[in-house]
């Protein structure tokens, strides 16, 4: 198994201005390691209107990009541009070894429809032959005659298959089985074309266009929080003390500027609203100097608190209402 120190950095695929993963691997990794859950946006082909249980691809905010970005966890490769530049450099080695990765994962996806056609396949029960001896007693004497003939006197059992004699004059066609032809699958992105990781070569080449929220977001990421979209609870973040999965928000965060004016009103709302859901409302922005610059956690001397030494430095303070 790898250790999350030797683990090549994670490839994140930007499709039209979205940041989206399509490896498990890669999903259990950055959960398990670095704090982020993304969200599930595939749908089954057969059922595009699912909007229960999602499935791959991932799609990140753009702050849980930058933040890995930052923690050299991951790069971003702007596939509308990679991949035709990536094809018209490959030479014929390379094309080969491509196709040959096409039929491998079309081989993996006929081996699971075929995994999955025999799960669905009805089991057959075979029905005991024994008879019960309170049915035994019951008639002796007709089972008698019916298990002697008058002709030769052989014994006749109803419950044993025909005797080769009895069986049909035509056999049924002996089934051939049919070697199954290879899956053609359409690859969704240019990962099987991405040539293996080496530092210093594969270099994050697409900035991320992060939100003015981000230096909060990064500020609670840093600290080991786990972070969902906050649409909901009209917030930024819901803020999660460990995995969604096994706990409550505790906070809905919402950003602000160093300097913003925040309206009674909006304190007020969100506080009582914050309070009802049972979470506390946080507000945190960048803390910024007398000239307005952000300055990151290394240059404050904070960098010891957590494992991103480039994220912003950051505030936050907790608001729960109480009573008139």
């Amino acid at each position: 198994m790898i250790s999350p120190t030797d683990r090549p950095p994670v490839r994140i695929s930007k499709v039209a201005g979205r940041y989206l993963i399509f490896d498990i691997d890669d999903v259990m990794y950055l959960r398990r390691n670095h704090n982020i859950c993304a969200v599930f946006t595939g749908t089954i082909p057969q059922n595009p209107q699912q909007n229960i249980f999602m499935g791959l691809p991932i799609e990140l905010m753009p702050e849980e990009a930058q933040v890995l970005v930052d923690k050299n966890a991951a790069y971003v490769v702007d596939d509308a541009v990679f991949h035709p530049a990536r094809l018209a450099a490959m030479g014929d080695a390379e094309r080969k070894s491509y196709l040959e990765s096409v039929k491998v994962e079309g081989r993996r996806a006929q081996m699971a429809a075929v995994e999955s056609k025999e799960s669905k396949r009805p089991k057959v029960i075979k029905k005991g032959k024994k008879k019960s001896k309170a049915a035994e007693s019951e008639m002796p004497g007709e089972e008698n005659a019916l298990e002697k003939s008058s002709e030769g006197g052989e014994t006749i059992d109803l419950f044993s298959p025909p005797s080769p004699s009895a069986s049909p004059a035509t056999k049924p066609k002996e089934e051939v089985e049919e070697e199954p032809s290879e899956f053609a699958i359409t690859p969704t992105t240019s990962g099987l074309i991405t040539p293996p990781y080496e530092s210093g070569t594969n270099s994050p080449t697409t900035l991320v266009n992060v939100p003015p929220s981000y230096p909060l977001y990064a500020h609670l990421q840093d600290r080991g929080y786990y972070m969902m979209p906050g649409l909901r609870f009209g917030c930024d973040y819901n803020v999660y003390p460990g995995d969604p999965l096994r706990f409550h928000s505790h906070f809905q965060a919402t950003s602000y500027g160093w300097d913003e004016e925040i309206t009674m009103l909006d304190i007020v709302a969100s506080g009582r609203l914050g309070t009802t859901v049972k979470k506390g409302y946080l507000i945190g922005g960048a803390v910024a100097d007398d000239q307005g610059k952000v300055r990151s956690t290394v240059e404050e001397g904070d960098a010891e608190t957590g494992s991103n030494p480039r994220a912003p430095k950051a505030r936050a303070f907790c608001i729960e209402w109480a009573a008139m």
